[in-house]
């Protein structure tokens, strides 16, 4: 099975997800209307109840890390998925918060499910096939929405259980096309207590709270104040969406266009200034424009920060579950803070667009200067190139006689044992030494020794040499063996 062959299944089964998203779980939502309790709109109630659900994930990420673990989110999106979709339609007083409940645990499983799926892709392709399903699911929804009534909840009803039956058959054709267990298999180390991350993670997730908090605060203003001419939240977050993955997709074609992309990270705190200033001027027209705006700056810095943290887990050999789950509480955390606010803004005595433009100047200046600054973003690029380096190698490794054949000549050359043949095999993939410790059955310490004792045979002291030396290696060796058959 081809990589192409999966690719129908992972865009339509993640874009499944997103146009379900987008008809049910936010407010006003295009097949139900209004819908709250005690006041507050139904996103304010699924929202906390989502962040609970997320909580619960990262809490149990060891657990869940295993195939029982997909199991159980599974059986999220094809039992309370659909029964959440329809309990909504008929929900009254205290049964809006029992359908808030349903769709937020239905909504972080399978977010979870296809964040971790993509995690275990090249670089970039996690941005891609994220970008292509924002964009699939927005067309989705758009034409779901211009069904009647009874056909779109119908639809809406499904859209869960396909997105499952996609999942799983994604899962089961990646294992059988690459080899590899899937990312929810007993073999896969489901992270310790004491795995270290990237310090620029922590400022990303924070960031990503504050952007989305941004997000949600746009959103907010408009349903709770009566702003936008009813052409509020899901109805400019579609074609944004779908505009959006267009233009990602056409960046993340290539790894050079991976690279290209950490330019929108200077970009996006004007694009958000931009938003909340046309926000003062209050007319439906200029509410589009700024609500766009905002929208295409968070949407890109989410797409861009849950591929780095995807690239982050790949170098470090750290919990997807864990890592992502940790992303996602920072992303629901904001945009349940900013509806928050939003809310609020209903009792209070002030004009609702200068709250929102003050909260929204405050975060963005905090956001860009002093919580994700260009220092963090050379980390991030450099995490990324090493990702790129490490697969380069092993493609052009496979090109000229086979991985395994270059490694062998690569590891003769230095005099490399065959304990840490096995250990430079983990390192040139780039593992971790958690992760070669796992695999290799052998103590942290022991890992290390042998590192120490490669990188000394070889004349080196990072891994980033290390990826260089044999990239340089298999480059060398490929024209030997062109200039032997003559070519």
């Amino acid at each position: 099975m081809k990589s192409q062959n999966l690719f129908p299944a992972r865009l339509l089964g993640f874009g499944f997800y997103w146009a379900w998203l987008f008809l049910i779980g936010v407010s006003p939502s295009p097949i139900v209307g209004d819908v709250s309790f005690a006041g507050a709109p139904f996103e304010i109630w699924e929202l906390g109840f989502r962040l609970a659900s997320v909580a619960a994930i990262v809490a149990f990420a060891r657990q869940l890390s295993s195939d029982g673990g997909r199991k159980v989110l599974l059986a999220a999106c094809f039992v309370v998925g659909p029964l959440g979709t329809v309990s909504l339609l008929a929900a009254e007083g205290g049964l809006v918060i029992g359908s808030a409940a349903l769709v937020a645990l239905a909504d972080a499983a399978t977010f979870m499910l296809w964040l971790c799926f993509f995690g275990h892709m090249r670089v970039g392709e996690t941005a891609l096939y994220m970008a292509l399903s924002y964009a699939a699911g927005a067309l989705l929804c758009i034409v779901i929405m211009s069904l009647d009534a009874r056909m779109a909840l119908a639809c809406a009803a499904a859209l869960p259980v396909l997105s499952g039956l996609a999942f799983s058959l994604s899962n089961r054709f990646y294992t059988k096309e690459t080899g590899e267990p899937s990312m929810f298999s007993h073999g896969q180390p489901g992270g310790t207590d004491g795995e270290t991350t990237f310090p620029y993670m922590h400022r990303m997730a924070c960031t990503l709270g504050l952007y989305a908090l941004l997000f949600g605060l746009m959103t907010s203003v408009a349903v709770c104040n009566g702003f936008g001419g009813g052409f509020v939240g899901p109805y400019i977050e579609a074609p944004c969406c779908l505009v959006l993955g267009v233009l990602l997709a056409a960046t993340f074609r290539s790894q050079k266009g991976a690279r290209r992309l950490y330019l929108a990270y200077r970009l996006i705190p004007l694009l958000f200034a931009v938003g909340f200033a046309a926000f003062l001027f209050s007319d439906d027209r200029t509410y589009f424009v700024a609500s766009a705006c905002v929208m295409l700056a968070y949407l890109t810095f989410e797409i861009t920060a849950l591929n780095d943290f995807c690239n982050a887990v790949k170098v470090r050999g750290l919990s997807l579950v864990r890592v992502l789950g940790f992303a996602r509480l920072a992303i629901t955390g904001g945009i349940l803070g900013g509806w928050s606010i939003g809310y609020a803004t209903t009792f209070l005595p002030l004009d609702p667009t200068l709250v929102a433009m003050a909260v929204g100047i405050v975060v963005v200046v905090a956001a860009s200067t002093l919580v994700f600054t260009e220092k963090e973003m050379f980390s991030v690029q450099g995490v990324a190139d090493e990702r790129i380096l490490s697969e380069e190698a092993a493609t052009a490794s496979r090109g000229e006689g086979g991985f395994a054949q270059s490694l062998v000549a690569f590891g003769e050359i230095w005099s490399v044992s065959k304990r840490e043949m096995e250990v430079l095999d983990l390192l040139v993939k780039g593992r971790n030494t958690q992760y070669i410790s796992d695999q290799l059955f052998i103590a942290q310490g022991t890992a290390k020794t042998h590192i120490y004792n490669i990188y000394r045979k070889i004349g080196i002291h990072t891994k980033m040499e290390l990826l260089d030396a044999f990239d340089a290696f298999c480059h060398e060796r490929g024209l030997a063996q062109k200039d032997d058959r003559g070519e």
